[in-house]
């Protein structure tokens, strides 16, 4: 498998922007399409495949399941597959429709696009069950999918909340590249998700969609399943959840015999009833059969067990007890390489729909059109086929022969109909566009082809209607703003491309007819902007901008998309107007609005300003005048813990719930307590919202709890990225570096003061005993002290040890409910807790006087992918 970053895709008539994803299975990236509508499109390397099959296999599966996957709403549409070649790598990929954005919904931000995942809701619930009504909805688009699916011969494999996309607020099956024939006995799936039988069948989508609903319905993993909710709904929708927790058992029962409902059908029609507020119906007759059943293989046990009593008491003594039976993968049989191949010579038989398309063998021009039959193949050849048909795409594809009598090939050519100079086209909507010097114009816009773009796109803002004699036929046309004609066109085009009838040069466009003498179009239209229009198709005159900025280095943002910094040149550019956007930290953002014209090389010279916003690099004092201290490149992190101070401000602007009373009094500039991890991540959002509307810092920058790796790297150690923090801490315990090492050294007690600990201070409040303290060290302070009090670390950060327990946004162990604080608190005193690497675990929802956070800065835009 190879290793090699991928970091240039190129997809026809799609601008790859990032990826945004990635596994086993292939790289999900984001990208545009010339309409400017936004795609995931999966690309799979040949090169990650041990063989030319397995690549060929997973390729054919896709264009068979590309036609099903727009035919079904809970799946994700494909709008296109092909395959290409980046240097010397050959691979496949597949366009899709893009899922929502995990922050913004339909609303689609290049920079920090996160899809939205039932796992991300999820996680957003934080073991909160999810909304019942909300759950039901999923349950019944995801079984009549799944149902689709399986009446079709296929099984999806792997079903999961990370596997779950919306696309319109809607939930849809994704990640369809595992999708395969039923049974295919490749082991695909995740742990808790698979049934005890195995993968690969329709019972197994089912019983992992039952895990999923566990989920959902309880905010539990699924590997706590059956385990329930501490508080159920109550009222109608109580009995409503009690059915469906019974439905969830029935198909996730671990003995498959046992379970009732069978079906992804059956499954939707159960989810449905509920839905009505009726009962799960109950299978008497299934019952009934398999009580017979039962009492007739017990009637065969009991036999059985004569039998046996009667042989074995002339068998040697076997204790099973001391013994341990492995289960032993059996292997599929090795074909034996000396065997010869069933036909000598094979035939291979062409097929085209449409047929009549003309035929080249490995770049030889045949004169044979489809359907036809060449023979004297041997098994193994490959060939190579190019079919050639006017009105449609050359398709090229290549096969190796298989062993069998006749080879049928089969394929499916795609409309492909673009204007010609001097020649009237037919677009999309069956309008002719007659030729003109360098484009194709159409006559004016009737009123039916408008209502079909209302109708396809749910755009509510409907034309103005009026008659018009168009030679001798009377029509009527609509008369459009230039907002309502942009929107139509985009449309359109993108109509046009879908439809093959646009090359990739082309584009469409529209003129607007001011002049027209026309019966109810009146002067008060003319003025409003509300005018007859045309649609035109022509060659792409491509326009550049060239952008200088001083400084140099700026980041640029086209249409809120991130392209480069400068200086820079962008070219291929459609002629359009455009949103142009300067940033740089330190400096004021420059914003700009290009109407670019045909073949314009537009040059755009920017002097920025200084403001106060964040240099990466440099000391620098936020907003809240906590000052942010540069750790390495990109990474920048608090001197002192968050003040009470500063979350007073973040609840008087939020309304967020306050943090929990200690239980002694604190000054201001003290570091609050009573918070916990979401109350962290929440003040976190808040800030990073509030410093880039004020454009001190910009949107590749980022407010956060620091991760457990990047606590230990304000420690001053680095550590395995790969482990767990629990590894971590296992691994550190054994290092002879860290085992014994504290925030101030080797000794203990420390001989200096160096933090605020459980001291004798501290013993003399009310319930604290001198067992509990650090014998021989006084600090000065009962409980929290003011930030600051003690000297800084190696990196200019303060009470990194002591004070109080900082949140980390890292589990203790993946998919667990424990979370970690690092650094002691006033109240620790045993040396475990106070050396550099240890971890203390806690649930993520906990609220103690002991528990605060430190905020970090992160430059996103350093990240690597």
């Amino acid at each position: 498998m190879t290793t090699n970053p991928r970091l240039e895709i190129h997809i026809p008539d799609h601008e790859v922007l990032r990826k945004i994803g990635g596994g086993a299975y292939g790289e999900v990236w984001l990208a545009r399409g010339v309409t400017g509508a936004w795609r995931a499109v999966k690309v799979v390397w040949r090169e990650d495949f041990d063989d030319e099959r397995g690549f060929e296999r997973e390729f054919d599966g896709i264009l068979q399941y590309e036609p099903l996957s727009r035919d079904h709403p809970g799946l994700v549409n494909i709008l296109h597959v092909g395959r290409s070649k980046e240097g010397q790598e050959i691979f496949y990929y597949y366009v899709m429709e893009l899922g929502d954005d995990y922050h913004t919904g339909v609303e689609i931000n290049a920079v920090e696009y996160e899809a939205r995942t039932l796992r991300s809701d999820l996680v957003t619930a934080d073991g909160t069950p999810l909304d019942l009504d909300f759950c039901l909805d999923v349950a019944l688009r995801l079984a009549n999918a799944l149902s689709y699916l399986h009446q079709r011969g296929l099984a999806h494999r792997d079903v999961k909340p990370s596997n779950v996309i919306f696309v319109g607020g809607k939930a849809k099956l994704a990640d369809i590249g595992l999708v395969a024939p039923r049974d295919q006995r490749t082991f695909v799936g995740t742990e808790g998700f698979v049934p005890p039988e195995g993968p690969g069948s329709a019972q197994a989508d089912l019983y992992s969609l039952g895990k999923v609903l566990y989920e959902m319905m309880t905010g539990k993993d699924r590997l706590q399943f059956p385990e329930l909710p501490d508080e159920l709904p109550s009222g109608d929708k109580r009995k409503v959840w009690l059915e469906m927790n019974r439905l969830i058992c029935d198909i996730c029962e671990p003995k498959q015999s046992k379970r009732t409902i069978t079906t992804a059908e059956e499954l939707s029609e159960t989810v449905s009833r509920l839905q009505q507020g009726k009962k799960m119906r109950k299978k008497r007759a299934a019952s009934l059969f398999k009580n017979t059943l039962i009492l007739l293989v017990f009637g065969l046990l009991a036999s059985a067990a004569f039998y046996w009593e009667a042989w074995s008491r002339i068998q040697p003594i076997f204790s099973y007890s001391s013994v341990t039976i492995p289960i032993v993968d059996i292997p599929d049989p090795v074909p034996d390489p000396d065997l010869s191949p069933k036909n000598e010579v094979c035939a291979i038989k062409v097929i085209t729909s449409p047929p009549y398309a003309q035929v080249s063998e490995n770049g030889v021009l045949l004169y044979e059109v489809t359907p036809t039959e060449f023979r004297n193949f041997e098994p193994g050849d490959v060939v190579t086929y190019r079919f050639e048909l006017d009105g449609y795409g050359v398709l090229e594809k290549t096969y190796t022969v298989p062993d069998q009598e006749i080879f049928v090939v089969n394929e499916q050519l795609s409309v492909f109909r673009p204007p010609l100079e001097d020649d009237v086209w037919t677009g999309p909507l069956g309008v002719e566009y007659q030729p003109r010097d360098g484009f194709h114009i159409s006559g004016f816009l009737r009123s039916s082809d408008f209502k079909q773009f209302l109708q396809d796109t749910g755009n509510k803002h409907a034309a103005k209607y009026i008659p018009f004699s168009e030679s001798v036929d009377s029509i009527e046309i609509a008369l459009l703003t230039e907002v309502q004609a942009v929107a139509y066109i985009v449309w359109l085009e993108a109509k046009a491309r879908d439809e093959g009838l646009l090359e990739e040069g082309q584009m469409m466009d529209f003129v607007q007819v001011p002049d027209l003498a026309a019966t109810d179009y009146t002067a008060v239209d003319r003025n409003k902007g509300v005018l007859p229009t045309r649609s035109v198709v022509k060659k792409i005159a491509y326009a550049s901008i060239l952008f200088n900025s001083n400084p140099e280095g700026a980041r640029i943002y086209v249409d809120e998309e991130f392209i480069g910094t400068t200086p820079f040149q962008l070219e291929q550019l459609r002629p359009k107007k455009m949103q142009i956007e300067l940033r740089v930290d330190g400096y004021q953002k420059h914003k700009y609005t290009i109407d670019l014209a045909d073949n314009e090389a537009f040059i755009l010279n920017a002097i920025l300003k200084k403001n106060n916003g964040v240099i990466f690099g440099a000391k620098w004092k936020n907003s809240l005048g906590l000052t942010m201290v540069p750790i390495r490149d990109g990474l920048m992190a608090s001197e002192f813990e968050t003040r009470v101070k500063d979350y007073n401000l973040f609840m008087q602007e939020t309304k967020h719930r306050r943090f929990r009373s200690p239980g002694f009094r604190q000054e201001p500039n003290h570091p609050v307590v009573g918070v916990n991890r979401a109350d962290a991540i929440d003040f976190c959002k808040w800030l990073t919202a509030r410093e880039r509307a004020s454009a001190t810092i910009s949107e590749s920058h980022r407010y956060k709890i620091p991760s457990d790796l990047e606590w230990s790297e304000l420690a001053g150690f680095e550590e395995a990225p790969e482990q767990s923090p629990s590894e971590r801490d296992h691994r550190a315990q054994n290092d002879p570096r860290l085992s014994n090492l504290y925030f101030w050294g080797a000794d203990f007690p420390p001989s200096n003061l160096v933090a605020n600990l459980a001291d004798e201070t501290a013993a003399k409040a009310v319930g604290v005993s001198m067992d509990r303290t650090v014998e021989g060290y006084n600090d000065g302070f009962e409980k929290t002290s003011p930030v600051g009090s003690f000297p800084a670390s190696a990196n200019g950060l303060y009470d990194l040890c002591g004070n109080v327990y900082e949140w980390v946004d890292t589990d203790y162990e993946e998919g667990t409910e424990l979370a970690v604080v690092r650094g002691g608190s006033w109240a620790t005193f045993t040396k475990n807790h106070l050396r550099v690497w240890s971890r203390f675990q806690m649930s993520k929802s906990f609220r103690d006087n002991q528990f605060g956070f430190r905020i970090i800065l992160v430059d996103e835009s350093q990240k690597s992918e």
